[in-house]
């Protein structure tokens, strides 16, 4: 008998010892909850009912809507049927939909995107349509979005939710529409939202200065130089659309091409009667096609009220 219970007890050390040594390979990041009556979660294939704790790199699996509350004070929601692969500095959706808040620092995996809320209020969702698509929608403030090689693709802006389709172009591939401004002597586009802005680097034989305060599609490739996005241009088109003196002023640049420099315009078309305005010309950058969504984005985030970023932990 003494020796069964010898037993027993070793058995138990070995089990308490493997438990820790799990634990400090899979490091506890936070709580997962869902609402009473709502459908159960998974995680890493284990049904738990109500309130579990998440380890770092868990699988969890959403049948209904669920909350998950961080150590580092991220939240995240996620959204009936939907998968997420969690870890402490970042969370992978793998499919459905999921919201972000209170993230400083904190970003979602989105396939090959990566979404950051850009400020302390700032509240993304993100919801994967179909094989390919990823829709983006900010809430109370903006939403960065950048791509797996670190740039900038857009900044998501309140009730302006926004598409985005990864291209087999380049990674580097670059065309986008906006406003041409100069700004101490250098070209600069502002984009259709207003939002964001690239620096401008003609190509030999692009002629900038005669866009300067007008709308144009721009087309190239980009890449991070400092602060600022450069776009090194090979071709320039003008577009129809609204004066850009405002949105000039709001980046302290003006609408004439006085000090920049320049040489014969050989890679740019002129302005095409009834061309589509600006706004509605998709922007591809870094092979990720941008476009803005239809407000049904929000709703189909938020159906029935189940998906909501007031809803409490």
């Amino acid at each position: 008998m003494p020796q069964k219970k010898t037993a027993f007890m070793i058995s138990g050390i070995v089990l308490a010892c493997s438990l820790s040594l799990s634990a400090a390979n899979n490091p506890t990041i936070g709580m997962v909850s869902s609402d009473p009556g709502q459908a159960s979660v998974w995680i890493d294939g284990a049904r738990v009912s109500s309130n579990a704790t998440l380890f770092d790199g868990s699988e969890v699996t959403a049948n209904g809507y669920s909350r998950l509350q961080l150590n580092s004070g991220a939240r995240l929601n996620l959204g009936a049927n939907s998968v997420a692969r969690v870890f402490a500095n970042h969370v992978s959706l793998e499919s459905g939909a999921g919201e972000i808040q209170n993230a400083a620092g904190y970003t979602m995996d989105a396939r090959s995107l990566k979404i950051q809320p850009a400020e302390a209020g700032s509240i993304a969702r993100v919801k994967l349509d179909g094989d390919k698509k990823v829709l983006v929608t900010a809430l109370t403030a903006p939403v960065n979005v950048w791509n797996s090689q670190g740039l900038l693709i857009a900044r998501v802006m309140p009730e302006s939710p926004m598409s985005f389709l990864p291209q087999a172009a380049a990674a580097n591939a670059f065309s986008d529409s906006g406003c041409v401004v100069n700004k101490a002597g250098a070209a600069m586009l502002v984009d259709q939202t207003g939002n964001q802005i690239f620096e401008l680097h003609p190509a030999t034989g692009v002629d900038l200065r005669g866009f300067v305060g007008q709308r144009a599609a721009v087309t190239g490739t980009v890449n991070s130089s400092g602060a600022n996005q450069v776009v090194n241009v090979t071709a320039v088109a003008a577009l129809t659309g609204g004066a850009c003196s405002q949105i000039a002023a709001r980046y302290g640049a003006t609408v004439t091409p006085a000090g920049m420099v320049g040489g014969p315009v050989t890679a740019s078309v002129p302005a095409v009667a009834g061309a589509a305005p600006a706004a509605l010309v998709p922007a591809v950058i870094a092979g990720i096609v941008v476009a803005s969504s239809a407000a049904a984005v929000v709703v189909g985030l938020a159906a029935a009220g189940t998906f909501s970023s007031t809803s409490p932990f």
